[in-house]
């Protein structure tokens, strides 16, 4: 009978501790959400489906990058991510360190 009750016992704590942990959780993902942004960047120099490929690459190395969709056509870039985590200014590096220039952004 003293097993049961621990065993009662010990599962009612351990599941009483892992819903505080959820809910923080979830407090830290909505937090995060409220500051993602997404960016069109236009950008010089692109030819060919590499080159594409390239600046993908090298915008996604960065942290806090949720998407990067380049188009040759449109010679643009558009990018989602946390602005608590990247800054527009070290996507424009990333973009610039591959040899291409970052002529423009908009919303």
């Amino acid at each position: 009978m003293s097993k049961f009750i621990l065993v009662i016992f010990l599962a009612l704590f351990f599941g009483c501790q892992s819903g505080s942990k959820n809910q923080s959780v979830g407090e830290d993902q909505e937090n995060s959400t409220a500051a993602v942004v997404e960016k069109t960047i236009n950008i010089g120099g692109m030819h060919c489906d590499m080159c594409v490929a390239s600046i993908e690459k090298g915008i996604n190395q960065l942290e806090g990058i949720e998407s990067v969709t380049a188009s040759l056509s449109d010679s643009t870039a558009i990018v989602v991510f946390d602005e608590s985590k990247a800054s527009l200014s070290q996507i424009e590096t990333a973009i610039e360190k591959r040899g291409y220039k970052v002529k423009a952004v908009s919303e």
